[in-house]
C-alpha cells in the first residue's frame, strides 16, 4: 500500500488522474482546512464555506481527466475565489464581497496557472467583443455590472425573456470558444 502522506503534490495529481481515489482523499485532507479557512474569511458563513469547498472538490474529482495541472494549491485557492464571487453575485451582496475579498489573505501565485488565466482572459475578452452589439451589452450588464435580468430589461426597455435569451446566447458562444479551458469554465459560468 502506498504511503500517500509521503507523496508530493505532483505525484498525487498523477495518481488522481489514474483514478486513484485514495490519492484524492490525501489531497483533500491536505488542502481542505486551508481552502475552508479562505472561503470562511470571505463568506463568514460556516455552512456556505463548507458547501463551496465540497463543490470544488467534487468537481475536481469528476473532471480529473480534463485538467492539466502539475500543482494545484494555487488553482484550488483561485477556484474558491471564483466560487465565492459567484455566490455573492447570485446573492447580490457585491459591495460586501469586494470589501471582504480585499481583506482576504493573498494567495500564492501558481505560475503555471498565471499564463493560462491570462490567455483565458484574452480569449474571453475577444469572444465578448465578437458578440452582436445588443447581446454584448446585455452580457456585460449581467456579468460585469451585476444587474439582474429584471434591472437590465427595465433599463433597455425589453422583456426579461429577451435578456435571458441574449445571456444564454452569449454563454453558449463563450462555452464553445472556451472548450479547451473547460475545467475553468465551471468556476466562471
Amino acid at each position: 500500500m502506498k504511503e500517500y502522506q509521503l507523496l508530493s503534490e505532483y505525484e498525487l495529481l498523477n495518481a488522481i488522474k489514474l483514478n486513484d481515489y485514495l490519492a484524492f482523499e490525501e489531497l483533500y485532507r491536505r488542502y481542505f482546512d486551508v481552502l475552508y479557512g479562505y472561503a470562511y474569511n470571505i463568506l463568514r458563513d460556516f455552512d456556505m464555506a463548507q458547501d463551496i469547498i465540497q463543490d470544488i472538490f467534487t468537481w475536481f474529482w469528476e473532471n480529473r481527466e480534463k485538467w492539466e495541472l502539475v500543482s494545484c494549491k494555487g488553482y484550488l485557492l483561485t477556484a474558491v475565489k471564483f466560487k465565492t464571487a459567484s455566490y455573492f453575485r447570485a446573492a447580490k451582496f457585491h459591495q460586501d464581497f469586494f470589501d471582504r475579498i480585499k481583506e482576504a489573505p493573498q494567495v500564492e501565485h501558481d505560475e503555471s496557472l498565471t499564463l493560462e488565466v491570462k490567455q483565458l482572459q484574452e480569449l474571453i475578452e475577444h469572444t465578448i467583443k465578437d458578440l452582436p452589439e445588443r447581446c454584448r451589452l446585455i452580457f456585460q450588464m449581467s456579468r460585469f455590472s451585476y444587474l439582474s435580468n429584471k434591472e437590465i430589461a427595465a433599463q433597455l426597455d425589453i422583456s426579461e425573456k429577451t435578456v435571458e435569451a441574449q445571456i444564454t446566447i452569449a454563454l453558449k458562444k463563450l462555452r464553445l470558444k472556451l472548450e479547451k479551458y473547460n475545467y475553468l469554465m465551471f468556476f466562471i459560468c
